[in-house]
């Protein structure tokens, strides 16, 4: 269990703002950037740092709607389902639910 906690700290998804970024879209299809900062309440260059992060493990993708202005928006890929599920048994078996 040590050994599979201590993996959780070198994933993308060990660090707890990426882990409530893929939680928040493991729930939704998509979600604007600007709707996903005012869900975390994070600064948009804070979102934006993490987002890279998880966008270069490919965990999430980012890409541009047109409206009536742009908008960025973010999901969550096949991927960062699998990742996360991952690492939600990997919680549930050290706090003992699993």
């Amino acid at each position: 269990m040590i050994e599979e906690l201590a993996k959780l700290s070198k994933s993308p998804l060990g660090n707890p703002t990426r882990l409530a970024i893929a939680l928040y879209l493991l729930s939704r299809e998509r979600a604007t950037f600007a709707g996903l900062r005012k869900a975390l309440n994070l600064t948009a260059g804070n979102l934006e740092f993490h987002l890279k992060a998880l966008e270069d493990a490919g965990i999430v993708r980012t890409y541009y709607g047109f409206g009536k202005k742009p908008r960025k928006f973010v999901e969550l890929t096949e991927k960062g389902v699998e990742e996360l599920s991952e690492v939600l048994r990997v919680l549930r078996e050290a706090v003992g639910d699993g």
